[in-house]
């Protein structure tokens, strides 16, 4: 009997914890409301909180990213875990905005950065074959997390209060987060293995995909598909973050119950599921920039049709769609980066490029929080997030272009 890659192992131990991280985005919409009645603000000042989250997360990137080369992520990982925990656990206690800006914006967000970089940037490390599979697995306990922590978080604050409720997710975080952080290895060369599936494809060791090939950082940014790359992630972000933060606002808006717009989010991330387990495999056989661009396509048709979206089914419809292609297209970007800059300085790369959806999920919310405050009403913010997606196709098609056949001294 075939013993387990210790690979599969570190996607299990990762996808708990995106399990867990993602209480951080996918419940925001939850507390939005509460928190604007309890302080008396607009959303757009709530908004802010999960803004700063994101966008410090970007601005940590790099800096983690190289960390994460250099370090591994298991000591990343632990000290995320720890922070994100204590932020959800201390806002329980918060009295002013200020506080929910240090909590949510600054503490929350290296929790959240340490997922996006040093454990997405790792997983690829560790597999030459079913590569977009493995990221598939280990963002699907993401999407799991938004399935079951919305309700969760929802009965919650319907229950006990949302302090209660923010006490409770902050301590689970910090019991579950903490142990599984241990699990993190850099690469299988570390450890004395090969990475899953080098024994049976036998891989040029300076391609963009090798564990010893690929560009540094400064070569990186000077290539127009580095920046093509970052575009595409801040259409995608700004997009898939404006409605993530206020589709349960809208929703309530319109007379639909709270406990009806915490499942709705928790369908877009159920489906997302769906999409994560769904583009796999099917990208490691069409192409990730490929696969990019189709999850691009549809979702930005399912954002079109939420723009006429007034009814309970209509919401849920829309909510089917959107989280297929979102969780499709969010399970990507690592193989795409790894695809087109190679391994040995993936993380401080892919940390660089995820500063353009870290700026992408900041303004998002912000600017649909505004528009909501100026104008009552979400139909303009809606509109912009239609056309930003449209333009996500057109740059990945743009990104198609670039073969990633070349060897590394000409991408």
């Amino acid at each position: 009997m075939k013993h387990l890659h210790y690979g599969w192992t570190l996607v299990i131990a990762a996808s708990c914890i995106g399990f867990m991280i993602s209480i951080i985005v996918f419940t925001f919409g939850i507390f939005l409301k509460p928190l604007a009645m309890e302080f008396g603000t607009g959303r757009a000042a709530i908004s802010l909180a999960l803004a700063l989250s994101t966008l410090l997360g970007g601005v940590f990137g790099i800096g983690l990213g190289r960390l994460t080369d250099r370090y591994g992520p298991r000591i990343l990982t632990t000290c995320g875990g720890i922070l994100a925990g204590l932020g959800l656990f201390l806002m329980w206690q918060v009295n002013s905005i200020w506080q929910i800006y240090l909590f949510y914006g600054l503490l929350m967000a290296i929790g959240l950065a340490t997922f996006d970089i040093s454990i997405l940037s790792t997983i690829p490390r560790w597999f030459t074959k079913r590569r977009g599979v493995a990221l598939s697995i280990t963002h699907t306990g993401y999407g799991v997390g938004g399935m079951v922590l919305v309700p969760l978080a929802q009965w919650l604050i319907s229950s006990y209060g949302w302090r209660q409720a923010f006490f409770v997710l902050g301590l689970a975080t910090l019991i579950i987060i903490i142990p599984l952080a241990q699990f993190m290895k850099y690469s299988p060369q570390r450890i004395g293995l090969k990475p899953y599936g080098e024994s049976e494809t036998a891989e040029d060791a300076q391609s963009p995909a090798s564990a010893t090939g690929g560009l540094s950082f400064a070569q990186s940014i000077k290539t127009g598909h580095f920046w093509l790359f970052g575009l595409i992630l801040f259409c995608f972000f700004f997009s898939l973050q404006l409605i993530v933060a206020h589709i349960a606002p809208q929703a309530t808006d319109i007379g639909i119950s709270a406990a009806t717009a915490a499942g709705i989010i928790a369908v877009i991330a159920g489906t997302g599921i769906i999409g994560k387990l769904l583009i796999g495999p099917i990208a490691d056989k069409i192409g990730y920039r490929l696969s990019l661009s189709i999850c691009l396509v549809g979702f930005t048709i399912a954002l079109l049709g939420f723009l006429f979206a007034k009814g309970i089914w209509m919401f849920y419809l829309f909510a089917v769609i959107f989280g297929i292609t979102y969780g499709g297209a969010i399970t990507l970007p690592a193989a795409v980066a790894a695809e087109l800059f190679g391994l040995k300085n993936l993380g401080v790369i892919y940390g660089a490029a995820m500063i353009f959806s870290a700026l992408g999920m900041t303004l998002g919310p912000i600017i649909a929080g505004s528009i909501f405050d100026m104008t009552g009403d979400y139909s303009l913010a809606f509109l912009i997030c239609v056309i930003i997606s449209a333009l996500s196709i057109l740059l990945s098609l743009l990104l198609l272009r670039y073969k990633g056949k070349e060897k590394t001294h000409n991408l």
